[in-house]
């Protein structure tokens, strides 16, 4: 593991979510003492307070690093380092000024509104009772049915399949079959899927192997076009009901969801009645749409607490889901849960507005803390944000890097799909006679998820990506032209190729972008740890990791 770009990511990261970096006031002994940054002595106490609190707020792959001796000795390093930045940030006065208190006021109500969020949950909890008395009650979801090993051949003829089943029939080995006629995934395994529950076979997999013995081969089953399979299974599990204590772990988790989610609930009903809060049922509606007029934007989605939020300041949250699938998303209650999701951060926000005195009272620690995270940024926004990439640094990039920017031949399509050749023909006669049709019918008929969702657009591909038949087609047609149909293994296809673009390297002004987003962070990775490594000489930054 690379430990300095370790160490600057996870010092990114406690900057952003990390703890209070309280230093007690009580006497210290020497032992006491693990880091000193000037006049700043780092305690026992301060490293395993901030530890927790980082531990309790990190994602589980950091939390298990910082658990380990090597984790620990790496995170006294960061807090000592943080403690300089603050200090050479004060220094610099960047803790003064209109500018620094709208920062710190903005951070402060930010931090509070998810605390005073949180602790609303925090203390909930599932008693082993509970527990049980809700896996009594739903004991009929805790059932495991029936489950199969099972053996499988597929192949794509009824002749096939009978063939095989008679040199089966006469002694042939399943194993040895399935290797050399299957055309599945299991081919490989001679055949063998394992274990499998009966609720999740094909319905005629498992209405025919609960009417098989054991080692006993089913009659040819017909699994759709052109698929037909032969099942046996070795061996059977019978049907039963999970102990408690096997579930006992997730019906807790599921019920604590379930009562925190239920006191969230009710505070956000609470805070929308103290907050006047209206929806504009109208504008939320526009949200389901792909694309979203002006006039759409510019309206007020919701008023609170005298304060008007238009469509518009929901667009980032929305930029999120891309437009083709937003309408499947968004679509009966998800819309709902969207909205509550983003309104909520508002609700909570106006709250601790409206509050802020009592709850800065209640959780000093948090302003101290969102007080140090300002001075911090501002110091980092000073050295680290104003860096910027010259034009020659992303040209010299470019020509070291070519072959990274090589692309293959590609084409762009529309395609609608069909199960039935006849149907095709159908489609493909009435769209020589209306072309410009041709979006309006793969949304109305075409099976492919491309047809509802993007009118049968399929967008840049490579050649090779598409299956043989499609890619041929593609490669061959002629542009703008309905070609078909032609058939593949997912059925028949009328095609109409958009635009085809000949291997070769990219130019420089179309990676432009996708360079500089590769090289800033770099550069300001490297700022940043010249940045600490001068701090620590400047105030003689002391760490004494063999402590801990």
């Amino acid at each position: 593991m690379h430990l300095k770009k370790q160490r600057v990511s996870a010092l990114f990261v406690f900057l952003l979510i990390g703890g209070m970096l309280v230093s007690t006031c009580f006497a210290q002994t020497p032992e006491d003492v693990l880091a000193e940054v000037g006049d700043i002595k780092i305690t026992r106490a301060d490293f395993d307070k901030e530890l927790a609190t980082f531990v309790s707020m990190a994602n589980p792959q950091a939390a298990a690093h910082f658990a380990t001796a090597e984790g620990k000795q790496a995170f006294l390093t960061q807090v000592a380092e943080i403690h300089a930045l603050q200090k050479k940030a004060e220094l610099l006065g960047y803790g003064k000024g209109e500018k620094y208190e709208a920062a710190f006021h903005e951070m402060a109500v930010g931090r509070l509104a998810v605390e005073s969020m949180q602790s609303l949950v925090a203390a909930i909890e599932v008693s082993e009772e509970e527990a049980k008395e809700s896996y009594e009650k739903n004991k009929a979801s805790y059932v495991e049915p029936v489950q199969y090993h099972v053996f499988q051949i597929t192949v794509d003829s009824a002749e096939k399949a009978a063939e095989i089943k008679k040199q089966l029939d006469a002694g042939k080995s399943f194993v040895e079959l399935a290797k050399s006629d299957s055309i599945d995934d299991n081919k490989a395994a001679g055949g063998d899927r394992g274990f499998v529950g009966s609720a999740a076979l094909e319905a005629e997999v498992s209405k025919a192997l609960a009417g098989l013995k054991k080692d006993e081969v089913s009659a040819p089953i017909e699994a759709g076009k052109d698929l037909f399979l032969l099942v046996k299974y070795i061996d059977r599990k019978e049907e039963s009901t999970k102990e408690f204590s096997a579930v006992s772990a997730q019906i807790k988790r599921d019920l604590l969801n379930e009562k925190q989610r239920g006191v969230y609930e009710t505070e956000i009903e609470k805070l929308k009645k103290e907050m006047s809060f209206e929806m504009n049922a109208s504008a939320a509606e526009s949200l389901r749409k792909e694309t979203l007029t002006e006039q759409e934007k510019d309206a007020i989605l919701f008023k609170m607490a005298g304060k008007e939020v238009k469509v518009s300041e929901l667009d980032e949250e929305l930029q999120q889901i891309p437009p083709f699938i937003r309408p499947q998303i968004l679509a009966g209650e998800g819309l709902n849960d969207f909205l509550k999701q983003f309104y909520s951060k508002y609700l909570a926000t106006a709250s601790v507005e409206k509050n802020f005195a009592a709850l800065a009272a209640k959780y000093p620690e948090l302003i101290k803390d969102a007080a140090r995270r300002t001075v911090i940024r501002f110091l980092l926004d000073e050295k680290i944000g104003s860096l910027k990439l010259e034009d020659k640094e992303i040209e010299e990039y470019y020509n070291k890097n070519l072959a990274q920017f090589n692309t293959p031949a590609q084409m762009r399509a529309h395609h609608i799909l069909v199960k039935e050749e006849a149907e095709a023909k159908e489609l493909f006669a009435a769209l020589e006679k209306e072309p410009a049709k041709f979006s309006d019918l793969a949304r109305e008929k075409s099976i492919c998820p491309s047809g509802k969702q993007a009118g049968g657009d399929l967008g840049m591909f490579g050649e090779g990506q598409m299956v043989g038949e499609f890619d041929d087609a593609c490669k061959t047609s002629e542009i703008g032209k309905i070609v078909g149909p032609v058939k593949t293994q997912f059925g028949y296809h009328i095609i109409r190729v958009d635009e085809r673009q000949p291997a070769g390297a990219k130019k420089l002004d179309e990676v432009r972008e996708q360079i500089r987003t590769k090289l800033m962070p770099e550069k300001q990775s490297e700022a940043f740890t010249k940045l600490v490594e001068e701090l620590k000489k400047e105030f003689t930054v002391k760490i004494y990791q063999e402590k801990l």
